[in-house]
């Protein structure tokens, strides 16, 4: 490991096994790419402020580009250095000679690292929404299968009033995921700036106009404020909350699943439900129990980043070099987990009849004939209380409200018509006929 980042001023030589402890390459090497593509970025605006002249941009803007596809193909191995940024450096010296000496002229890896999670953020959200529109098309298959059936919807977690699938899982997934990507677009906004020009803390005398690699790098501006330049992370925040919320819903979605599982409203096809080392007779909801579960994991990732930032001051620290894990870990995680859910959606079955069946010995039906009385003229609690002393006369009789005769109407002084309103599945219809 080289002494590229060390002077005279700087003291005598690091400890071997600090310098080896101390190193982020092994995290922080996935932003090869976006390193060199700000350094490109940076050598042109060298080059418009007459630091280096075209041929030596060139020169180094030809090694730079061609190093991301050797290290894919392994003809490059990334010398072992304290960073990505370092390890680019050192390599590029190694590749052109002492020109590599002029490509860090009015820059410091303190707005390189900012500029490069910003660009690695900008991918990651184009990851994300693709992982989202792939999720919404699965989705649209289902409801094309199933969303026209009649199923329970729950309250308590317990059978309360029928509805239409499609209902439920515009309710589970696509109405919170539409949220979900909206807050990805506060993200969006949050990287707009570029960090570049912003140098370690002050920005920099030399002749660079910022304009010229913000322009490259699609930033809408370079840096308005330097201190807050290098060290605003706000936007790995944000992101971290959006996984995290995504996977609070993906998580809800699949607790909603596995119940739907155990009480037999739903079958899983084989291709996504796991069976019993000891059991031969099971066929378990893995998948959505182990996407349930990352939800967790997002959320400790959003609070080790707060726990991070917490209490620092403004400008750049060596703290924030703990950012990326967690960072990569809430994204790669986000992602695996949509993917998986996609792939659930596609061997995720309603039983139609089973469902009907826990509507009506769930009484289901009974606020329908609450809201049938007060249609006629019956006062809301009058209506709820007779319909209320109806179910327990059934069910003291062992029978559910879908059995009513009209001897029971006239047992308990109630009109016919109520014999009219027992369909449960004409029920999730006339209520779901409102919401399309």
């Amino acid at each position: 490991m080289s002494s590229i980042a060390r002077t005279e001023a700087t003291g005598g030589t690091l400890d071997p096994e600090f310098l080896a402890w101390q190193t982020s390459l092994p995290i922080d090497r996935r932003l090869l790419g976006v390193d060199v593509a700000g350094s490109v970025a940076h050598v042109e605006g060298l080059v418009a402020g007459g630091l280096l002249t075209r041929e030596e941009g060139d020169e180094l803007q030809a090694a730079l580009s061609s190093l991301p596809g050797k290290v894919a193909r392994g003809d490059v191995e990334l010398p072992l250095e304290e960073d990505v940024h370092m390890a680019v450096e050192v390599w590029l010296r190694a590749t052109v000679g002492e020109l590599a000496d002029k490509l860090h002229t009015g820059r410091s890896r303190n707005d390189q690292v900012a500029t490069d999670l910003k660009l690695w953020t900008r991918e990651a959200l184009g990851q994300l929404l693709e992982a989202l529109d792939r999720l919404d098309a699965r989705l649209d298959a289902w409801i094309e299968r199933h969303g026209e059936t009649p199923m329970p919807a729950y309250t308590h977690r317990q059978v309360a009033i029928p509805v239409l699938a499609r209902l439920w899982v515009g309710a589970a997934l696509r109405a919170p995921l539409a949220r979900d990507r909206h807050l990805l677009g506060v993200v969006e906004a949050e990287i707009a700036e570029s960090p570049l020009g912003a140098g370690a803390i002050g920005g920099n005398t030399l002749p660079i106009d910022p304009w010229v690699a913000a322009r490259e790098l699609g930033f809408t501006s370079p840096p308005t404020n330097p201190i807050d330049a290098v060290g605003s992370r706000d936007h790995a925040l944000t992101l971290a909350f959006a996984c995290a919320r995504i996977g609070q819903h993906l998580g809800r979605f699949c607790a909603d699943v596995v119940e739907l599982s155990s009480d037999g409203l739903v079958t899983l096809g084989g291709a996504v439900a796991c069976g019993s080392s000891m059991m031969p007779h099971k066929r378990n909801p893995d998948l959505f129990e182990l996407v349930r579960a990352q939800a967790a994991l997002r959320q400790g990732e959003l609070v080790a980043l707060m726990s991070t930032f917490q209490g620092l001051g403004t400008g750049y620290h060596r703290d924030l070099q703990q950012d990326k894990q967690a960072l990569f870990a809430s994204v790669d995680g986000t992602l695996g987990c949509l993917k998986m859910v996609a792939l659930g959606l596609d061997h995720l079955d309603l039983l139609a009849e089973r469902c009907v069946t826990a509507l009506e010995r769930g009484d289901a039906i009974a606020t329908d004939l609450t809201e049938h009385l007060v249609s006629q003229g019956v006062p809301f609690r009058v209506a709820y209380r007779k319909i209320g002393a109806l179910v327990a006369s059934q069910r003291a009789a062992n029978k559910r409200l879908v059995e009513l005769t009209a001897a029971d109407l006239d047992a308990a002084e109630l009109p016919h018509s109520l014999l009219e309103q027992l369909d449960v599945s004409a029920s999730a219809r006339a209520r779901a006929a409102r919401y399309r």
